[in-house]
């Protein structure tokens, strides 16, 4: 994950922390209103909001110095649902005659768990405020029996019990269709970006990674950036001769060659037809004469039956993007390099002049 896509997550999570500590803050009135008319104790509200921003302000500085980043679950959606839990059964075990309206707040975690939780994590969030609401009821009953009306607490545990599971079942419900909207919009994003034949990236995605390379060759975060534009040598005689299955079969074969010829560092694209793209991570001659003449030497040595033997070569020319050059001028001069390739008798590599040497490059022929 890069740095910016860490960045954006963290924001995501710093904007859902703070829409989860506004409700403790409205807790927080809706307890005082409670105490002021007496059915809570007239100092709890204020305690109880000095701990609720205790631990808050503790959550906030994990997300701030990045700290939760160590945890498996970075958002910490899960125990911060529990701490509010935990902190609702305060006030309701304080409430009395009106523990049912406090009941209300029990599910309010849930919906911001609907965010972020699977079921089984919604599931076990609800299970522990059933539980925990049961045990505060237990406590009481075994040391001030008189704030315990058994038979109601009994029904309140059950509609709490009830509305935990629907909103768990909705919630899970809910976070699938999440999970399953983002596969989804990641498997056209990556149709977007790939070429339905090859598998390679495509050109618009080509495009969009030369601007990328291009600004950070401008801020000097690369060394250079090589383009190395690929033809493959007399296609159209093979579609022609053996049929376009066959083509295409040529074509994703060379692609999967492509792909496995470079370094992790550089990138490889189809430009269009029988054209690919390579981007090279290199800023000399010698490097990317090497790496064109050992993709040149591996697609040689591709054979296919289909073609009876007949082998594969391909042309190459190359372009070293210079200082404030436009990506358009960059891929002009790749093609004009590899219009002289071929017109060399095609199965080489051809270089063209560097805009920032003194000197033109010379062409390299096998």
């Amino acid at each position: 994950m890069t740095i910016a896509e860490t960045g954006a997550k963290q924001a995501l999570r710093m904007r859902r922390f703070l829409m989860a500590a506004t409700t403790y803050v409205v807790c927080a009135a809706l307890a005082q209103a409670s105490a002021w008319l007496g059915y809570l104790p007239s100092s709890l509200p204020a305690y109880w909001l000095i701990g609720a921003t205790a631990v808050n302000a503790a959550f906030f500085v994990m997300l701030r110095s990045g700290w939760n980043l160590r945890l498996q679950d970075p958002s910490m959606t899960e125990i911060q649902l529990i701490v509010s839990l935990v902190a609702a059964m305060v006030l309701i075990s304080q409430a009395d005659e009106a523990r049912g309206a406090f009941l209300m707040f029990l599910p309010v975690p849930l919906l911001f768990g609907v965010l972020r939780l699977n079921f089984r994590q919604m599931a076990r969030v609800g299970i522990i405020g059933i539980a925990g609401y049961a045990g505060v009821i237990a406590v009481m009953a075994s040391m001030q029996p008189e704030r315990v009306q058994v038979t109601l607490e009994m029904i309140n545990l059950m509609a709490l019990a009830t509305v935990m599971i629907f909103v768990s079942l909705m919630g899970g419900y809910i976070s699938k269709v999440r999970a399953d909207l983002a596969l989804a919009v990641a498997k056209i994003g990556e149709l977007a970006q790939r070429d339905s034949l090859t598998g390679l990236f495509n050109r618009r995605d080509l495009m969009q990674r030369l601007e990328v390379e291009n600004a950070r060759y401008e801020r000097q975060l690369c060394r250079g950036i090589t383009l190395c534009m690929i033809d493959l040598d007399h296609f159209k005689q093979i579609n022609d001769t053996f049929g376009h299955p066959v083509g295409d079969e040529v074509l994703v074969l060379v692609g999967k060659c492509l792909g496995n010829s470079i370094r992790t560092m550089d990138y490889v694209a189809r430009y269009g037809g029988e054209e690919f793209v390579v981007l090279l991570d290199a800023d000399s001659d010698e490097l990317a004469f090497a790496a064109c003449e050992r993709i040149r030497a591996k697609i040689g040595q591709l054979r296919i039956p289909a073609l009876q033997e007949r082998p594969i070569s391909v042309s190459i020319g190359v372009a070293y993007l210079a200082k404030g050059e436009s990506t358009s001028s960059l891929i002009e001069r790749a093609d004009e390099a590899l219009y002289l390739a071929k017109a060399q008798g095609r199965n080489c590599v051809w270089a063209a002049p560097r805009l920032d040497a003194l000197a033109d490059t010379a062409p390299y022929c096998p």
